[in-house]
């Protein structure tokens, strides 16, 4: 036991010896039993019990907090089931490096349900924010949704029901241990066996072209097994999703099998829809408004996840299905005409999808030696889609189908090494390849054949100057695609993403970023398809658009103190060269195409606090600002204020919400205009031992909620008024169920994408 202890605080000196700093302080912690406790908080104080900045330990139980200045300070430590301890020592004016002694925590015989994370539970380290879950917010959790929700992280919107992340710079990409994971995956995770999040507000590394990313840390556990069952039941309109997991594991080998079921039925989306066609001849102005619909959607999955780990590597295997479909949803309208000698003509649209998508991923991180870390993820996916449209007005009668196969292979490879002074240099390679073959029949028939490749490298050099943290990564990006009968487009720009981060303090911190980017056009719009939406309207495909490039500016002030977590933050977004839906007259149809040449730029300000209460009372408010303009053949601007609430109450085994968020007025790259109503909400949240159930309600006294979406495109005009069941008052029932049986396990996450890729040109 001796030799292990020696072992360990070996390590952590070794891994001390590659930064060097004025004076940093380093240590080990462990349990009674001189074995290693991994992911302990440790809180720096001055001492008067001031914070002056934290850190956690790493996999072996070491920890190291930089730049400590000469004086007398307090060590807290805390870990869940273990009692806290405060160390006391001073740092001298002649000490280079102070090495502290082992600290050893003794396991807490208090009911772990009443132990809490006490102090900070957000420490801003160079590149990221690490937050460390309190008691409160795992225990009123049953997915990663809801953990990432609880954490109210400033100007952070997580919906936990459509399982999305917004915050200011856009959508929020997830990962779970430094893989890419997608919303079935993180809806399984376990709060419980959540150790840490990292919350990157400006990715860099294997993150890098993230708007935002999260990534989850588990717990490391390998033996035993478990058996989990949830379901979500809605309330207003029939829907539902349902899950099973069954997990084995065997030395050091994993075994984990998903299965689950998701179906909606509504009354689709009501539309009153005015228009006007400025044709040559005549102007026609065009009144559609749908009385009846009916929306079916139901989604089908099964995976199967190997998994084996050891100290110096991990290999990965994971194989899926997914089959998603969309059966007979139409949505009948009554057509009226300005110059038609007869008045309300009937109208009726029928669809109907179906997608089968097998999935295969295989994974690899491989340690090699102390400093150095190689990645390698290859996916490939294989995707049949069928597509159906059939549409009647009068005497008029359209007819589409189309079935598509569509192959995806994306293959990445990252390096990093950590240096001796404070900086470390990694390269990542990486390339995404699809190719689409597709026919259509019906009124358009034809074949069309589509690839589009992107492959990126980058290099990456990380340094730090006493209280400066820069991240440098450069590289060059190739876009190609060729559709068939067309000449390949090739596509060779540079790619840069900076990064400063300046930590004033353990309370103030301001964090600059730019990001460059650039990115094929959708591959459902690289077409020559023309399909007709109805008697006057045709939508079309350009086999000729261009690359868009993006650039990206932002600078973000931090504060946080005590109860008060503070975000202020202005943005820049750019998208030049951007695609824009396009309209023009061909003899006696209106044509909806696609064009670029246009420029969209946005700018955005926002303020976002979260104030913690008390320990079981946490409130977050946002507000912000929104300009988004328009440039190019078309030219529109919007101004935009809009904020949102969340409180959250924790009382014993229960947890209360309540939510708002403002109406929304957009701009989009449409271009139109968008109305979104005002949303708002609450829940009830129960958790005792192995299960859990909530109950909530959205929009609970809303009956005519409508999106309004509108434009001016010069030869046509439209203005939107839509209806539907999901934007009004609604409810909804969730249960879950968790048996553990032999020793505890940790809950494996569905690692499996069931978002379906298409290159099919649709009329919706």
């Amino acid at each position: 036991m001796k030799l292990t202890k020696l072992y360990l605080l070996t390590a952590c000196l070794a891994t001390g010896s590659f930064t060097h700093a004025q004076v940093p302080v380093k240590g080990m912690v462990t349990d009674e039993h001189k074995e290693a406790l991994a992911y302990t908080t440790v809180r720096l104080l001055r001492s008067d019990s001031t914070f002056v900045q934290g850190t956690v330990t790493d996999s072996i139980g070491c920890y190291r907090l930089e730049n400590v200045q000469k004086g007398s300070y307090l060590l807290s430590f805390s870990s869940i089931g273990y009692e806290a301890k405060i160390y006391p020592f001073a740092v001298g004016g002649e000490d280079t490096e102070k090495v502290l002694p082992v600290v050893y925590l003794k396991e807490n015989s208090v009911l772990l349900g009443e132990v809490e994370v006490k102090g900070s539970s957000f420490i801003r380290q160079k590149d990221r924010v690490l937050i460390i879950p309190t008691e409160h917010q795992i225990k009123h959790a049953s997915t990663g949704y809801d953990l990432l929700y609880n954490l109210m992280i400033p100007g952070m919107h997580v919906d936990t029901q459509k399982g999305s992340v917004n915050t200011l710079f856009g959508e929020t990409t997830l990962y779970i241990d430094g893989q890419k994971a997608d919303y079935k995956e993180v809806r399984a995770l376990r709060p419980k066996d959540i150790e840490k999040i990292e919350y990157f507000e400006m990715p860099t590394g294997k993150y890098a072209g993230d708007k935002t990313s999260v990534n989850y840390i588990l717990k490391k556990k390998n033996t035993g097994g478990y058996v989990a069952l949830d379901g979500m039941q809605t309330i207003g309109y029939l829907g539902g999703d349902y899950n099973a997991n069954l997990k084995v594991t065997h030395k050091n080998t994993n075994y984990t099998l998903f299965a689950g079921h998701s179906m909606e039925h509504n009354g689709g989306v009501r539309t009153d829809k005015k228009e006007i066609f400025y044709f040559p001849k005549q102007e026609i102005s065009r009144t559609t408004h749908i009385d009846d619909a009916e929306l079916k959607k139901d989604k089908q999955y099964a995976q199967l996840n190997i998994n084996n780990n050891n100290d110096k590597q991990t290999l990965a295997g994971k194989i899926s299905f997914v089959r998603q479909s969309m059966p007979d949803n139409y949505s009948k309208s009554v057509i009226e005409y300005s110059n038609a000698s007869v008045n309300d003509i009937s109208s009726r649209t029928e669809t109907n999808q179906i997608t089968l998508m097998p999935s295969l991923n295989l994974y690899g991180n491989f340690k090699l030696g102390q400093t150095q870390v190689l990645n390698v993820d290859l996916t490939t996916t294989y995707t049949n889609n069928e597509y159906i449209r059939k549409y009647s007005e009068g005497n008029y009668f359209s007819h589409t189908k189309v079935n598509e196969n569509l192959y995806d292979v994306a293959f990445s490879t990252d390096y990093n090494i950590q240096l001796k002074h404070n900086n470390s240099f990694g390269l990542n390679f990486s390339h995404l390849h699809s190719i689409s073959s597709a026919t259509y029949k019906g009124d358009f028939n034809d074949w069309s054949h589509l690839w589009t490749a992107e492959t990126l490298l980058m290099g990456q050099y990380n340094q730090s100057f006493g209280k400066v943290y820069m991240s440098l990564q450069l590289g060059g990006d190739l876009l190609q695609y060729c559709l068939h009968r067309n000449e390949a487009k090739r596509y060779l720009s540079p790619h840069a993403n900076i990064l400063l981060n300046y930590q004033i303090n353990s309370e103030h911190s301001i964090l600059y970023g730019l990001n460059t980017g650039n990115s094929n056009p959708p591959m459902e719009w690289i077409n020559n398809v023309s399909q007709d939406l109805d008697s006057l309207s045709v939508k079309r495909g350009n086999p000729y658009l261009e690359k868009t490039d993006y650039y990206n500016s932002y600078l973000v002030y931090a504060y946080q103190k005590g109860k008060i977590n503070l975000q202020v933050a202005g943005l820049y977004f750019g998208a030049i060269n951007n695609v824009f839906s396009d309209y023009y007259i061909e003899n006696d149809k209106l044509v909806n195409t696609f064009r670029t040449g246009g420029n969209f730029h946005q700018l955005k300000g926002s303020l976002a606090v979260t104030y913690k209460i008390i320990p079981s009372l946490h409130i977050k408010l946002l507000g912000f600002y929104r300009y988004n303009k328009i440039t190019g053949k078309v030219k529109q601007h919007r101004n935009e204020w809009g904020g949102s609430m969340d409180i959250n109450y924790y009382w014993r085994d229960f947890a209360f919400n309540i939510h708002g968020k403002s109406t929304e007025k957009t701009l989009d790259n449409y271009p139109a205009f968008i109305d979104t109503p005002a949303t708002y909400g609450a829940f009830v949240r129960w958790n005792h031992k192995n299960w859990m159930a909530e109950v909530g309600t959205d929009n609970t006294f809303s009956k005519y909620n409508r999106i309004k979406m509108y434009t001016d495109m010069g030869v046509y005009r439209f203005h939107n008024n839509s209806y539907s069941e999901t934007y009004q008052k609604t409810g909804y029932i969730k249960v879950t169920y968790t048996f553990d049986f032999g020793k505890s396990s940790s809950k494996e996450h569905r690692d499996i994408n069931t978002t379906i890729n298409s290159a099919i040109l649709k009329a919706e």
